[in-house]
C-alpha cells in the first residue's frame, strides 16, 4: 500500500472523541472519525500518561494505521520532578532547578525509545528545560 499522508498528533489516551481538535484534522482526509476514536481508545486503554504522541499513516484507499508513541517530554519531566506548573514567563522567571544526574536519568530513559545519540537526547532535554523555564545545574 502506498502512504498518502503522515500525521503527527498529541492526544490524551482513552479520551478521543469525534469533536475538535481531532475532527477537523482527520476529517479533511476523509477518515471515519467514530471508528478512529474507537480504535485509538482501544489501543491506548493501558496507558496512564497525560498526553502521548500519535502517528497516523493514511494510505491511498483511505485506510489508516495508528502508531502510539511516548508521552511528551514536558509531561514526563513534570511527573518525574513532581511539579504542577511550569513558569509563565520562561527566560524571565525561572522557577525550579534540576540537577545533571536527573537529566542523565531522563536522557537514558528516553534514549531507549528514540533512535538518537545520547548527546542529541540530552540537548533535546536541555532545550525543553529552557523553553519551560527551568534552570539546571
Amino acid at each position: 500500500m502506498i502512504i498518502k499522508y503522515k500525521l503527527k498528533l498529541i492526544l490524551k489516551p482513552q479520551k478521543a472523541t469525534p469533536t475538535p481538535p481531532i475532527a477537523p484534522i482527520l476529517g479533511q482526509y476523509g477518515i471515519n472519525l467514530i471508528n478512529f476514536c474507537k480504535q485509538f481508545n482501544e489501543l491506548s486503554k493501558n496507558i496512564e500518561s497525560d498526553f502521548i504522541h500519535v502517528k497516523v499513516l493514511i494510505f491511498q484507499n483511505l485506510e489508516y494505521k495508528i502508531f502510539l508513541g511516548l508521552e511528551s517530554l514536558t509531561n514526563f519531566i513534570k511527573n518525574k520532578i513532581g511539579i504542577e506548573k511550569f513558569s509563565n514567563k520562561p527566560g524571565l522567571i525561572n522557577k525550579n532547578f534540576i540537577n545533571f544526574s536527573m537529566i542523565n536519568q531522563i536522557s537514558i530513559y528516553r534514549n531507549n525509545f528514540e533512535k538518537k545519540k545520547i548527546c542529541s537526547v540530552r540537548k533535546m532535554i536541555l532545550g525543553t528545560l529552557i523553553s519551560i523555564g527551568m534552570n539546571y545545574e
